[in-house]
């Protein structure tokens, strides 16, 4: 299930977030960026699980295929190192979102560390505004 996440400060929109969630990438959804213009931050959950064969979860192509279908200012990589049964290496999709000319937007996180989320114009959605 993937979601998207409206931060809000006095009815005004100042970071909208997508968070993949264990999703493949389909046609289907071009209804995010259809519904939800303007995402500030993608967090793309990873990892190319397989099994019997099949896909299961979002490798370094597809993963970057949702890139390109969404259109997210930054992409935040995660969970593509929690499983053993993951086949897909976080350098695989750094590689291929450069290929795409999506390095720009990239925003790699080590376990551990935390990233400052900031919408599409500069603004930090951490910051504290006074009327």
């Amino acid at each position: 299930m993937g979601s998207v996440v409206d931060l809000e400060r006095r009815g005004e929109r100042v970071l909208r977030v997508y968070v993949t969630g264990d999703t493949l990438c389909g046609p289907e959804l071009r209804e995010i960026r259809e519904r939800f213009p303007g995402v500030d931050v993608m967090i793309t959950r990873l990892g190319g699980t397989r099994v019997l064969g099949i896909l299961v979860t979002m490798d370094d192509r597809r993963g970057t295929d949702l890139v390109d279908l969404v259109g997210p200012a930054t992409v935040v990589p995660v969970h593509h190192d929690d499983h053993q049964v993951f086949r897909s290496p976080l350098g695989d999709f750094v590689e291929e979102v450069g290929r795409r000319g999506h390095d720009h937007r990239l925003r790699t996180v080590a376990r551990g560390e935390t990233v400052l989320l900031a919408a599409q114009d500069g603004r930090r959605a951490t910051e504290n505004r006074r009327p």
